[in-house]
């Protein structure tokens, strides 16, 4: 009976997102802004996030941009945290020492997660086209973790070199796995553990009637 109720226990925990967090996703409407080419102050763009349960933070991140035009190994872009943690997200893609130009492609509509199995500085690409897929960020988007979810977050990118043609940011988004502020946990794991305590006891007082 005692490990029926842990079972159940845990299952409970799980179900009512105690210790799963729970996914958001943010979508930013309305960009359209031009990316200022071969201009290394670039262009920022700063976006509320609400509406997550306060004190919860950070524990996933996913990151879609969507560009059309430009060049593709021209594109710089790092995205800051309500924390004010800085994660690059490209840094010229595909440039290497052998190919200082980099990626040859025309447009982004990519999304950024650790979870990929391959970066988006070094995966192969089509010239001309549009790149897509799913890829690990310049950076570790993990090192956001913890970071207040609720607040503004900053998405930077600039056009490093001049003559590749006009990039243009045409949206961007986040999927943020958000996770309880610890003393939300704490009560929530205490009030599944009395209530997994008050089942015990009924086990017990309907044992005992069946023994008496």
């Amino acid at each position: 009976m005692k490990t029926q109720t842990l079972i159940g226990l845990l299952a409970l925990m799980l179900s009512t997102g105690i210790v799963r967090g729970s996914l958001y996703n943010e979508t930013f409407s309305g960009v359209n802004t031009a990316i200022p080419d071969g201009n290394p102050v670039g262009v920022s763009f700063s976006e509320t996030v609400s509406g997550i349960p306060g004190g919860s933070t950070v524990g996933g991140l996913t990151v879609d941009l969507t560009v059309s035009g430009g060049y593709n190994g021209n594109l710089y872009a790092y995205l800051v945290a309500p924390n004010g943690t800085l994660v690059m997200l490209l840094n010229q893609p595909g440039v290497t020492g052998s190919n200082p130009f980099g990626y040859a492609g025309s447009g982004l509509n990519v999304t950024l997660s650790d979870t990929a199995s391959g970066n988006i500085q070094t995966m192969p690409e089509t010239a001309g086209s549009v790149f897509s897929g799913t890829y690990q960020a310049a950076g570790t988007l993990a090192n956001i973790n913890g970071s207040v979810a609720d607040g503004t977050w900053a998405l930077f990118f600039t056009d490093m070199v001049p003559g590749g043609g006009q990039a243009e940011l045409t949206g961007w988004s986040l999927g943020i796995t958000a996770v309880p502020e610890p003393v939300n946990v704490a009560l929530g794991l205490f009030a599944v553990m009395l209530i997994a305590l008050a089942g015990i006891k009924h086990c017990w007082r309907l044992q005992a009637n069946r023994t008496s």
